[in-house]
């Protein structure tokens, strides 16, 4: 077949049917584009949004990247696109994805103009689908499922609920996208500032205020040094954050000073795209290429994919009512440590540290900070 659909039962009722590259999951694709930044989401019923579409501009890797990816990844078409800003790292390929996928609904951006030949075979290929975003909109996606997805623009120009700032660098003028679905929550807000510096303001610092604590964090600005001030961190509180940065990038990314206040934030994992130019990968830093976040139905667990196939688990931090324990697990620095791993094909789960662990092969090896609810422990000590 060409195009699969299966039609899934929720609390056995039939509530939609699959589409496209569905699962039943939500998944976010942050894919590799060196130097630049793409982002897909597919929707647990296989509605597509693209997160930018950038070029690489470190290494000039063609736009067949993220093309290929989409292709193999079952998509084909795209409902909806969220334009961070209009630098060529973020916009450059939107042109070439749109001549294979075509766009179905809308493709928001920040509005106004803008003067390179980028943009404008940007707005030639999004033509009449493009719509400036308003702080507050809301797109819900598999609406009636009773398993929907919101995405909410929380902040543009240098705009956010209950205030503004005079935002004229176009990286301060990004776009901040909150994806919810149940209890999970991820940010990706293109290269958003939170350093009042040279033309930079503090937008993150106001714009914090209505995120809230976040499972996963699109660090903004491939982790510049101007990025995730010290507010923005403690009041997000992710448990894990990505970064997307390109191999000899010229901006010395992933800056020192930013994986040091994520590091003093307590997150508890960083997924590098690349290794980048700058900060060199510590203990909690792994260089995963394509990094891939999966988040069942009502689930108390996100999972994050990387380096083909490896994948680790994480708790959700604000967990279903009827599920949720009395201990607290609001902060990510011992609930959400990996301390067991996996073979999916395996019966039993092992510590971390157990010499089974390095037999189970990358395509099947799962890792998790809890243990899997379908697998029995293995005791290596022999005890």
């Amino acid at each position: 077949m060409s195009r699969l659909r299966v039609c899934i039962l929720f609390l056995a009722v039939t509530i939609h049917c699959f589409g496209q590259a569905a699962n039943g999951k939500l998944q976010i694709h942050h894919i590799d584009m060196g130097q630049g930044d793409a982002a897909l989401l597919i929707s647990p019923g296989g509605e597509t949004v693209l997160f930018d579409a950038g070029e690489d501009i470190a290494q000039r890797k063609q736009c067949n990247v993220i093309v290929d990816y989409l292709d193999q990844a079952g998509v084909r078409e795209i409902d909806y696109i969220f334009v961070s800003h209009y630098h060529s790292d973020h916009i450059g390929c939107i042109p070439a994805v749109l001549s294979r996928f075509p766009l179905k609904n809308t493709a928001y951006d920040r509005g106004k103009t803008y003067t390179t030949p980028t943009f404008k075979k940007y707005v030639a290929a999004v033509n009449s689908h493009r719509k400036a975003a308003s702080v507050g909109d809301v797109i819900r996606l598999d609406e009636g499922t009773g398993h929907e997805v919101a995405i909410t623009v929380e902040a543009l120009n240098g705009q956010y609920p209950g205030g503004k700032v005079n935002a004229r660098d176009e990286n301060d003028v990004s776009l901040i996208a909150l994806v919810v679905f149940g209890n999970f929550h991820e940010e990706i807000g293109g290269d958003l500032s939170g350093a009042k510096t040279g033309n930079y303001v503090d937008v993150e610092t106001g714009a914090s205020t209505s995120i809230g604590p976040l499972d996963v964090y699109k660090v903004h600005h491939h982790c510049s040094s101007h990025s995730s001030n010290a507010t923005w961190m403690s009041t997000t509180q992710p448990t894990v954050a990505i970064i997307s940065t390109g191999d000899g990038n010229k901006y010395k990314h992933p800056a020192a000073d930013c994986i040091q206040r994520l590091s003093q934030a307590n997150v508890t994992r960083n997924y590098w795209t690349e290794t980048g130019n700058g900060k060199k990968p510590g203990a909690k830093d792994v260089i995963g290429g394509d990094i891939l976040i999966e988040v069942p139905a009502n689930s108390r667990t996100f999972t994050v994919s990387h380096n083909d196939g490896i994948k680790d688990t994480y708790r959700i931090k604000a967990e279903p009512a009827a599920t949720q324990p009395t201990e607290d697990l609001t902060s990510p620095t011992e609930e959400n440590l990996i301390r067991y791993a996996w073979s999916v094909r395996s019966h039993y789960y092992y510590d971390l540290d157990c010499s089974a662990v390095k037999r189970i092969s990358k395509a099947n090896l799962q890792t998790g900070a809890n243990p899997p609810l379908d697998k029995e422990h293995f005791d290596c000590s022999g005890k």
